[in-house]
């Protein structure tokens, strides 16, 4: 009933009769099933729109904004069968079958075009590492997930301040959505605050009031991964894990209200990104992994890493550690389609973020990626 509610509450007009990236708007429970159905048994085809490496994102994005969108996506039945949905199709990314569109013909995730358009594919062959660069189609990639977890070339994304251990470094290529700091136990992260800000909730995201609790007062530093670029993530900071990671499950296509067609005040614009602008609510609701860090540093002493699986994003994959980690060193990746994550730091520590790369550090930022490995953040003061 919530899935058929939820197709005819998307308004006819422009520009909600489209998908994003092209095609009609699906307005019926049965064509809803065949695409889906259709999606997990082929590649990701590449597209210039908002939601590029995100299909069936793309296909819920207007009806997850409705209401009826809001009450079906949050619940666990409905997120339990998605989940073996996402899992299959990982599978299927990672056969030889789908690296089909990683090609330099025209339309493929490999071509001039897409170079040209996207940063995260520009000078393809001079950035990253390829398995063969004189394979003029493919570049010798043999499957979706090869080519989506690929690395850059040594060199290319140099370490910042490898022996100042009061530097913290960006872990992961990303562009900054927020920093927030004196964050609550508890807060409202699922209604759009009166000065448009977000909020994070400790408990919500970390799945754990008691060590939620060690960080209340402290910072959250968010930032988000694009479909198109390095989905690889390094240790911000040298240490050790207190435990194992942990995987939370969670909701993979809910948006909140605020960002939807009935938004409970102002004007309804609902996101085209379908969760872009709520990237602090599903920090707490999307699937995600956690992981609590003793860094070798005192002054930043125990800080947690939240990876966050946006929408069909379901793989949040920890690297095993067991005898700690330097600054840098490679710690895990995503598979498949753009992410978001978070670093969170106790209230004690008296962290200086940089502001060259970070220049509306109060505001949700639209600005550019930055590096990974490079300069993020100090503690106390640093002369690298």
């Amino acid at each position: 009933m919530l899935f058929t509610e939820m197709l005819t509450e998307v308004p006819t007009r422009p520009p909600y009769n489209t998908i994003p990236g092209g095609g009609p708007e699906i307005r019926d429970l049965e064509t809803l099933i065949q695409a889906l159905n259709y999606q997990i048994q082929h590649p990701i085809l590449y597209n210039d729109s908002p939601q590029i490496g995100t299909p069936i994102n793309a296909i819920l994005d207007w009806p997850m904004a409705t209401k009826a969108g809001f009450a079906a996506f949050i619940r666990d039945d409905v997120n339990e069968v998605f989940k073996h949905m996402l899992e299959y199709w990982g599978h299927y990314l990672k056969t030889r079958e789908s690296v089909q569109p990683m090609t330099t013909d025209a339309g493929g995730w490999l071509s001039q075009d897409a170079q040209i358009q996207e940063a995260g594919l520009s000078n393809f062959l001079d950035t990253y590492i390829v398995p063969d660069p004189k394979d003029p189609i493919h570049y010798g990639f043999t499957s979706w997930d090869q080519f989506f977890t690929r690395d850059f070339k040594h060199g290319l994304r140099p370490l910042a301040c490898p022996h100042d251990d009061n530097v913290i470094v960006s872990a992961t290529e990303s562009t900054p959505f927020y920093i927030r700091r004196n964050v609550q136990l508890r807060d409202t992260f699922w209604v759009k605050n009166p000065d448009g800000r977000s909020k994070y909730s400790l408990a919500d995201m970390l799945g754990d009031e008691g060590k939620a609790q060690q960080f209340v007062g402290g910072t959250v530093y968010q930032a988000f991964l694009s479909a198109d670029s390095y989905h690889n993530w390094h240790a911000p900071v040298s240490g050790s894990y207190t435990e194992c990671p942990k995987i939370i499950n969670g909701a993979y296509y809910s948006e909140p209200l605020m960002w939807g067609f009935s938004p409970d005040k102002g004007i309804a614009h609902p996101d085209i990104g379908a969760d872009a602008l709520s990237q602090s609510y599903i920090s707490a609701v999307a699937k995600r992994g956690v992981a609590y860090i003793q860094a070798d540093n005192p002054d930043i002493g125990l800080m947690a890493v939240v990876m966050i699986g946006m929408a069909e994003v379901s793989s949040v994959d920890f690297f095993d550690k067991p005898n700690g980690f330097k600054k840098g060193d490679k710690i895990g990746r995503f598979h498949f389609g753009g992410s978001t994550h978070c670093l969170i730091f106790g209230p004690n520590v008296k962290l200086s973020f940089n502001l060259d790369a970070i220049p509306n550090p109060g505001v949700q930022n639209p600005g550019s990626p930055i590096h990974v490995l490079s300069r993020l953040a100090t503690v106390n003061p640093s002369n690298c």
